[in-house]
């Protein structure tokens, strides 16, 4: 069947690539040394797990019976591929970076690195390890899930996903270090931190008229939920309770939901999506992958200059400029023969014909 694109997408897309951006970009600025940048910090942390909703959203509402025969080729292609690649890539560099400060050999360091990267998705590229947990349970699921009980199957998930966090959040790790990893970095990838998302898209997709009715019912909720809810994880965060920048922390199941349902109920009050979200919705998987690089290396000449410039300025100078350099990088690697095994392929775009048609037959669901 024809796949249906939906324009809200995009600008969710965008803004949870930018949120992402942005979080990194304050990081390199400010290195956890001023406190209000931490709290603002705390709130962007929602647009990792919004990638997860908007994959198994647009799934959902695109393949309401079964996925299609290529379904799988095309993601191992042009997404699990250069999660290898790109793992391999910067395992080499950290690798390096290694044997140079400490002396370590250069094959040693890259494949001890290079494993971690791979198997255990030790690297900012885990969060495709976590989309194809998505995939798998959406393609044995899906027939069984359209019979469940929407409310029952999301109150389940939801329980599943706080207990599974909370865990992680308030018991301290067993003292070792592999208990030390796992409470670190690994409990990150198995899919019960991040269920939750997955159940609430999928219903949404699936009875995508009913949940544009309910966000208009309660758009006075909508609009406040993420105020409140957000305070209260700042209050968290500066109590001490939850001190950590995260967004696997209990809360943010919380506020990356009524962030979510935000998001989609301003958008589907736009008549048009500006051309600039659509623009980074389109080269969003290759900034998500390719800009820590440009992050690293700004940060390194930029140490090297003997002037300072005032963190809120190079914030906007890293934002941009690994921006810019990644969607700069994207392009020409989707120019090369099999450049896009890299990077990803570049979305589609609101000029495609297939949108255009499906637009239309959206706008009159939305506002009909």
């Amino acid at each position: 069947m024809q796949k249906k694109l939906i324009n809200e997408i995009f600008l969710m897309r965008s803004i949870s690539c930018l949120s992402i951006l942005l979080l990194h970009s304050l990081a390199r600025a400010y290195a956890d040394e001023n406190n209000t940048v931490n709290l603002f910090r705390v709130l962007l942390t929602f647009g990792t797990p919004t990638f997860i909703f908007i994959s198994e959203f647009i799934l959902s509402r695109s393949y309401p019976e079964e996925l299609p025969t290529n379904f799988w080729s095309k993601r191992l292609k042009y997404i699990m591929v250069p999660y290898i690649l790109f793992g391999t890539f910067y395992a080499l560099l950290k690798g390096f970076e290694q044997s140079v400060s400490s002396g370590n050999n250069l094959a040693g360091s890259f494949g001890n690195f290079l494993w971690r990267h791979i198997l255990l998705g030790d690297y900012h590229g885990y969060f495709i390890l976590v989309i194809f947990q998505f995939y798998l349970l959406h393609y044995f699921f899906h027939k069984y899930m359209k019979k469940w009980n929407p409310f029952l199957v999301m109150g389940s998930a939801l329980l599943i996903n706080l207990a599974y966090l909370g865990f992680f959040n308030f018991v301290k790790p067993y003292p070792s270090e592999i208990g030390v990893y796992i409470w670190e970095k690994f409990y990150w990838i198995p899919f019960f931190g991040w269920l939750f998302y997955f159940t609430l898209a999928y219903y949404c997709g699936k009875h995508f008229s009913v949940f544009i009715r309910i966000l208009n019912k309660y758009s006075k909720w909508v609009i406040v939920s993420p105020v409140v809810i957000g305070s209260i994880c700042l209050v968290l965060y500066g109590a001490k309770i939850l001190p950590i920048i995260s967004s696997k922390r209990v809360d943010m199941v919380f506020f990356t939901t009524s962030m979510i349902l935000l998001i989609y109920y301003l958008a589907t009050k736009i008549s048009k999506v500006p051309k600039f979200f659509v623009w980074i919705s389109q080269y969003s998987f290759g900034i998500y992958l390719i800009h820590p690089v440009f992050l690293a290396v700004m940060y390194l000449v930029y140490s090297r200059f003997s002037f300072e410039m005032h963190p809120a300025l190079l914030t906007v100078v890293y934002f941009f400029g690994s921006m810019l350099l990644s969607i700069a990088s994207t392009y020409v690697l989707d120019k090369i023969p099999y450049g896009y095994y890299f990077a990803g392929k570049i979305s589609i775009g609101m000029n495609d014909k297939k949108f255009s048609n499906q637009a239309v037959h959206d706008r009159k669901t939305l506002h009909g």
